[in-house]
């Protein structure tokens, strides 16, 4: 294979638009330097740049990808299913951008590939060393600062490829590493979604006020380790061998802190100011009737998964053979150490649950309290989690490509797949409660002030207090554990609690036509993939039952077997009009898997919140405490796979080598759409549970328009400085609405918005790029989308009562990045990047009540990141 040098945004735009113009799918592309140049760390920041692709930023990352709003895509690694732990797909986050030499996004499908979620398929397609002309090492360095956290660290990659021509054939071998680190902090005030229906006199109308509000950080240093080797031998010019192993790793090293501050139901009320034309409360400072409380956890997660596989190229004049063998092991773990605290006292509050300062939001104060002296912190009890998901998996696949002389079909391709995947999950929960009078001068650990996040937060509101360091915690975890008289040590895993096991058997037989109407060449696919599946799922089931004494907890292990087949058409066509315009056209039916956690039939019940545990020194704590919900999850195992027919059509106009303008049209009708669901149930042995699972909805539909157009400023009649500038962007329009599950739709029926889906995406970029010099702008927006559904909890209806299925809805919002690289000699570029620049907060809001009325829920101020590295080529 001929090397391709790629030195700039220009080279990597026109080697991206080539492969997207002559691919037999509907398909986007980042190509090489494309990657490198943009202010990326990650291959899922890396996608957010491509039409119709959608990326959630938090935790100091962008992830959760989606294509065209939806999140079930499947992933490959070179062609290759891979994924992380015990679901179907990878987290392309822990693809280092600078390791990729390729990203394809088939938004339709064909039976040769891999089948494709719901949303599409994503592969990643790494470098290998018989596709460079010679030996090469090439790598970087990058110094980052986290903009919120303050905090500094590197990501670092080399690439070592080496070729020999020996008397048996080519060989090369390839080996390269990335380590990235990312340390964050997201802060959030949030306001409870609990909305208090309180009379302040017998004969006064209620006033809704929220029961708290919450300040939250989530902070980690987290790092990824990654290495890859490729080994290829070329014996003859037909006929390659290859064998490569991969190995992605992630660890993250957190604490979670919170403060939490309750409105207290029975406080006493001043200063009240209403919302106009309604009895919501806006602000009011409120005095004894709640005492504040929060914790400090330890989180420590680990991921850890190889991928060893080998295969083989033949081809001759008219046959190409190839066949391919894997094995995937991935282990996820995370723990979570949490020491819970109550304040000494009832502090005066001040709430606002809707400033007018800044980006709006809840906010609280405190009157006359000292959150920095530690005798006005009390331990009340520790909280311990942990979970392991542990998956394994082994793979092959065989395909023949066939070339015919038929005047119609051109080519016939036919192959078969087998898949065989394992999961099991593990996890444990315990907690103590701590003796009356533990401040904190009492106890072997050491303090600090909370590092204040919110920059960029114009609202007045508490943004730190004191808290135990996670060095002290995790040094002093058995001294702790013997004050709250539990057993030293972590808790151990003990047994599974779902284990899982699944056969894939695959054929495909495609055929590639190629003729011409009426003087226009016309080509495209005709395919059907056969695909069995049998799978089966083992845990437990926790059922409430009326016994003689009333209602009692069941649990009891349950399996499920299940076995379906799957016959997956497509067809696809290309007209070319004219040698710059082409027509696509495409139509499939896609089939998505639920993941093995998803059809976990157990119910994991997360530990209480400290308002939950009765106390003597806080009155109003206890299980009767409005606020005293613990949140449960659990997966389903009447789940049923998603399916969709999807039509795709696209009218592409090539210009020049780098520019063009692309109008695209979709619609996917779905039927069991997944969707994770929040409801509150009353349980016998826990009282309050907001009980979150996945249930399969009605039928839907997603359908919208796609349009992109890119160019560099190259025409007689501009100035000669203006060549060198360029832009791209791209539009996606979702009409987009699903049928909610049966618990759900009873009080919201009919089609709804999906979850996770804005209506409107817009992604932008202006560049201008020279051999020594490239500067890049981009900028992405989201609309407004739906987070969530889920039954409120309404005081208004009555003790026990549960409210209306309603959103919680996200506000739009744009991000804004920017990217430099200047190569003084020809082997060198220095870079600058930046993102997240506008330091841009997201907010939501929760709908509590059939009339509409709705809160700010979370206010969140995320990462922006600022890097400056450095690249070599040798």
């Amino acid at each position: 294979m001929e090397e391709i040098v790629v030195s700039g945004i220009r080279e990597s735009l026109e080697s991206a638009q080539a492969l997207k113009r002559q691919s037999d799918q509907i398909i986007e592309l980042v190509v090489a330097e494309d990657i490198g140049k943009l202010p990326d760390v990650t291959a899922s920041e890396s996608l957010a740049r491509i039409t119709g692709v959608q990326v959630e930023r938090n935790n100091g990352a962008a992830q959760g990808v989606r294509i065209r709003g939806l999140p079930d895509l499947a992933t490959t690694y070179n062609g290759r299913e891979m994924f992380t732990a015990g679901g179907r797909f990878v987290q392309l986050q822990d693809f280092p951008s600078n390791s990729i030499a390729r990203l394809d996004v088939y938004k339709s499908a064909s039976a040769n590939l891999q089948e494709a979620g719901l949303a599409g398929l994503v592969d990643v397609r790494s470098r290998r060393p018989l596709d460079f002309k010679e030996d090469r090492v090439a790598g970087g360095i990058s110094h980052l600062h986290w903009y919120q956290a303050r905090q500094n660290g590197i990501d670092a990659n080399l690439l070592v490829s080496k070729r020999w021509e020996t008397g048996i054939g080519d060989m090369g071998f390839l080996v390269e590493g990335a380590y990235a680190d990312t340390k964050f902090i997201d802060s959030s005030r949030a306001v409870s979604q609990t909305i208090s229906n309180r009379r302040l006199t017998p004969t006064a109308d209620p006033i809704r006020y929220p029961t708290f509000v919450n300040i939250d950080y989530v902070t980690a240093k987290r790092w990824r380790p990654n290495a890859a080797t490729v080994f290829q031998w070329r014996p003859r010019t037909d006929l390659e061998f290859y064998i490569d192993g991969l190995f992605q790793g992630y660890r993250s090293k957190g604490g979670g802190r919170n403060l939490n501050v309750g409105t207290g139901d029975l406080a006493n009320l001043t200063d009240i100011v209403l919302f106009p034309d309604s009895n919501l409360v806006k602000s009011f400072t409120a005095t004894a009737g709640a005492t504040p409380s929060g914790g400090q956890g330890v989180v420590d997660g680990k991921t850890d998964t190889y991928q060893t596989g080998s295969g083989f190229i033949w081809h001759g004049d008219d046959l190409r053979l190839t066949g391919d063998v894997a094995f995937t092991d991935s282990t996820f773990t995370t723990t979570n150490f949490r020491a819970n605290y109550t304040l000494r006292s009832q502090p005066n509050r001040s709430f606002d649950f809707d400033t007018d300062a800044g980006v709006g939001g809840g906010t609280v104060t405190f009157t006359n309290f000292d959150l920095t002296d530690p005798n006005n912190y009390r331990l009340t009890g520790l909280a311990e989690t942990g979970d392991r998901t542990h998956g394994r998996s082994v793979q092959a696949r065989m395909d023949a490509d066939y070339a015919l002389s038929s005047p119609w079909i051109s080519n016939l391709q036919v192959g078969i797949r087998y898949n065989t995947q394992e999961n099991e999950a593990y996890n444990f929960s315990r907690n103590g409660t701590a003796p009356a009078g533990q401040f904190y001068p009492l106890l072997p650990l050491e303090y600090s002030m909370v590092p204040p996040g919110f920059r960029g937060d114009d609202a007045t509101s508490i943004r730190t207090f004191l808290t135990p360091t996670t060095g002290s915690l995790t040094a002093h975890a058995d001294d702790l554990r013997a004050l709250v008289n539990v057993p030293a040590g972590r808790p151990a895993w003990g047994d599974a609690i779902y284990e899982g096991e699944e056969q894939s058997y695959t054929a495909y037989l495609q055929a590639r036509y190629d003729y011409e109407i009426a003087g226009m060449p016309i080509d495209g696919l005709v395919g059907l993939r056969a695909v069995r599946t049998e799978n089966a799922v083992t845990g437990t089931a926790r059922s409430t039952e009326q016994g003689p004494g009333g209602q009692v907890v069941v649990v009891q292990p349950v399996t499920r077997k299940n076995a379906y087949n799957d016959f997956l058409p497509n067809v696809s066509a290309r007209l070319r009009m004219t040698p710059e315009l082409q027509f696509r056209t495409a139509f499939t039916k896609t089939r998505t898997k639920p993941g093995f956690g998803a059809l976990d039939p157990s119910l994991t019940i997360n530990l209480p919140p400290p308002v939950c545990i009765a106390d003597p020194a806080v009155p109003e704590n206890g299980p009767n405490h409005p606020d005293c919900v613990r949140s449960a999850s659990g997966g389903n195992p009447d789940l049923n796979p998603v399916k969709a027919t999807n039509y795709d059509a696209s009218l592409e106009y090539y210009f020049s080598r780098s520019g063009a303008i692309t109008v695209g049209v979709f619609r996917k009708d779905i039927t069991g759409f997944i969707s994770n669901f929040t409801t509150e149930v009353r349980d016998p042995e826990f009282n309050r549970l907001n009980v979150n699972r996945p249930e399969n909805g009605g039928e839907g539909r997603i359908q919208g328009i796609e349009a992109g157009a890119r160019t560099f400023l190259r025409a007689p009649w501009l100035p000669n400085w203006l060549e060198n500038v360029g832009g791209m962007v791209n539009y996606t329009y979702l009409d987009h609405a699903s049928e909610l599950a049966p618990g759900l739709a009873a009080t919201l029926p009919g089609k709804q918005p999906i979850a996770g889906v804005s209506d409107h995406v817009l992604n932008m970029s202006v560049f201008y790029d020279t051999r020594p010099l490239s500067l890049r702008v981009s900028y992405n927006y989201r609309s407004s989308y739906v987070v969530s559904y889920g039954q409120v909890q309404d005081p208004a209806l009555g003790a026990n009562v549960l409210g209306p299925t309603l959103p919680v809805k996200e506000n739009g919002r744009g991000t804004l990045d920017f990217s430099a690289t200047f190569s003084p000699v020809e082997d060198i570029t220095l870079s600058f990047n930046a993102t997240n620049i506008l330091h841009t907060p997201t907010q939501n809001r929760r709908t509590f009540n059939a009339q509409g009325q709705s809160y700010p829920w979370q206010t969140r101020f995320l990462e922006s990141v600022y890097r400056v590295g450095m690249r070599f080529r040798l």
